[in-house]
């Protein structure tokens, strides 16, 4: 319960502020650019903290990359327009997510010679990091 209070604290602030960066990125060029720039960092610092765990750096940025714009347009974009609460669908996104990284670290072709065991809550951390930086990011490169 302390982790998840832990991922509320660090969402929250950003919610208040409709921080989110909830854009269409086919609409412009300048929605584009926050979107690209928030999942460029998301994966970027998703990998880095991953890497901690000796996985392999460029297959788990592509895993990454392509499970968060699958996420995105597959569930978070018909979530938006269901419901306004954002700081829910967000904590959904992080469970979802932190379940793909914990799946993706017990495939071999993800992992170095060096590998520890990936434990849940630090693939949901991971996931929780990534995204609350994609979050802020959004906003900053969204200003």
């Amino acid at each position: 319960m302390r982790k998840l209070g832990f991922l509320f604290l660090l969402l929250f602030p950003a919610s208040v502020a409709f921080a989110n960066p909830t854009v269409d990125p086919t609409g412009s060029i300048f929605n584009f650019l926050v979107f690209g720039s928030a999942l460029w960092l998301e994966v970027s610092i998703t990998t880095i903290i991953l890497l901690f765990f000796n996985l392999s750096p460029v297959p788990v940025f592509v895993a990454l990359l392509i499970g968060n714009l699958g996420v995105y347009f597959g569930l978070f974009g018909q979530l938006l327009d269901e419901t306004t609460n954002l700081l829910m669908l967000e904590m959904m996104i992080v469970i979802i997510e932190g379940t793909f990284i914990k799946l993706i670290s017990l495939i071999e072709a993800f992992q170095l010679e060096t590998f520890t065991k990936l434990k849940w809550k630090y693939a949901f951390l991971s996931a929780a990091v990534g995204n609350v930086v994609s979050y802020y990011v959004g906003v900053v490169v969204g200003l």
